[in-house]
């Protein structure tokens, strides 16, 4: 990989699905590399509540807040903004490009498909985020995956 992709993307310890740092079979750690950075920090911001990390207080989601809440139109619109605003706070996320829909919202559960492009990149990406009302769970998939790895779930806190 060149330097100004790694400028643009960086690199991270990559994390499985549990959320714990992903080990080589040399017992070096995994490392991200282009999108699957940006990627997973979209995933980690959306997860992390907001004001929950003492060293950067403005990253974050409020998502969580909806967990219990009825659906209605407000609501709808409420999480989806939410999403939205959270995912264009990734600099390299295209300014505009960023979709998020809420396909179903019942008691047990709420489903929302969010799209974006990342700058430099032609493919949008795409997660979805189902929370499971009855366990407190937030699962997050990658609907196009780059590798069988990326998926995360987090219990709720």
């Amino acid at each position: 990989m060149n330097n100004t992709t790694t400028d643009l993307w960086g690199q991270d310890i990559a994390l499985d699905a549990s959320g714990q740092a992903r080990v080589a079979a040399s017992g070096e750690l995994v490392l991200t590399d282009g999108v699957e950075t940006g990627v997973q920090d979209i995933v980690l911001r959306i997860f992390t509540r907001l004001g929950g990390l003492f060293y950067d207080t403005s990253f974050g989601s409020l998502i969580h807040d909806w967990i219990l809440e009825e659906s209605t139109a407000a609501n709808r619109a409420a999480l989806e903004a939410e999403i939205i605003m959270r995912v264009e706070e990734d600099p390299r996320v295209v300014v505009g490009s960023v979709r998020c829909s809420v396909t179903r919202w019942d008691e047990t559960s709420i489903t929302a498909h969010v799209f974006w492009r990342f700058i430099d990149e032609d493919t949008p990406l795409n997660l979805v985020l189902r929370f499971n009302k009855l366990t407190m769970e937030l699962v997050v998939e990658d609907v196009q995956p780059r590798n069988d790895s990326f998926a995360a779930c987090f219990p709720n806190d």
